[in-house]
């Protein structure tokens, strides 16, 4: 279905959009992917699937970083340029959808700009990164700054996929296919400069998030064990978690039911 949706494309601010549906605006933080703004369609309806339940009543926003971010950025510089890019494009207050890194980027500007979001969806993300998760970017990132492109493409699919389910091949793969297909380089040390940013990023040291937050968890997520996600609900006061059986990191949103609540969440009526 989502691939005959006309998807409308521009710049808010400094960061490049795509946008499909009308009505109220659902803006979405992708996670991380060594791919630069939204002009890839796989990147843009990866995000727009999961929210095909808001079809025909939300205009879905997809905001992905920009080309060329400096080295040493940190989250409150990644997320101001978020907010800089919402206040441009909607009318805040608005509904904000984070997923893994993108979920770490809308807590900061949920937590340095309250007046600017509504309600607030984290899906695979928490209040920092688990020391593995932190281990394994970090990784990545020094592959990429020391411009070992293979390795790092090869490091980070072999971190997506479970050791039973191809590992193996997965970092084989990226090894060999990889540069042709995500080899930008500009678009690799923009990631990580993400992954940079992100490691230090600890929601226990800002400003309390005042939105409605609902957090989308799965029970076998390998990055966040459990005890993070709840530390997260712990530190939102009005947050509610929702633990996804049976699903993993990259999986939780494929959940038929846990779509049907991100969605009924977001269709409630606004909240005051």
């Amino acid at each position: 279905m989502l691939r005959s949706v006309n998807i409308e494309r521009g710049v808010a601010g400094r960061l490049p959009y795509a946008s499909v549906g009308s009505g109220p605006p659902v803006v979405a933080l992708p996670g991380l992917a060594p791919i630069t703004g939204v002009a890839n369609d796989s990147l843009v309806r990866s995000v727009i699937s999961p929210l095909a339940g808001l079809a025909g009543s939300r205009r879905v926003i997809v905001l992905n970083r920009r080309e060329r971010l400096a080295a040493g950025m940190t989250m409150t510089e990644l997320a101001a340029e978020h907010a800089e890019a919402l206040a441009t494009i909607v009318e805040p207050p608005v509904d904000l959808v984070g997923t893994s890194t993108g979920g770490s980027i809308a807590q900061q500007l949920a937590a340095d700009r309250p007046e600017l979001v509504r309600r607030l969806v984290i899906v695979s993300s928490a209040c920092r990164l688990a020391p593995e998760t932190r281990r394994l970017q970090g990784q990545v990132a020094e592959l990429v700054r020391a411009e070992q492109t293979r390795p790092a493409l090869a490091a980070m699919a072999g971190a997506l996929v479970p050791p039973w389910r191809g590992r193996t091949i997965a970092r084989a793969a990226a090894y060999l296919v990889g540069p042709r297909a995500l080899g930008d380089r500009q678009a690799l040390a923009d990631m990580a400069t993400t992954i940079e940013a992100e490691d230090s990023f600890d929601l226990a040291d800002l400003p309390t998030v005042s939105a409605l937050t609902l957090i989308i968890a799965a029970a076998n997520d390998r990055f966040y064990p459990r005890a993070l996600f709840e530390e997260t609900a712990q530190l939102i006061p009005r947050a509610h978690l929702h633990v996804v059986a049976r699903r993993g990191h990259i999986t939780v949103l494929n959940d038929r039911r846990a779509r049907a609540t991100v969605a009924g969440f977001l269709l409630a009526p606004a909240p005051s």
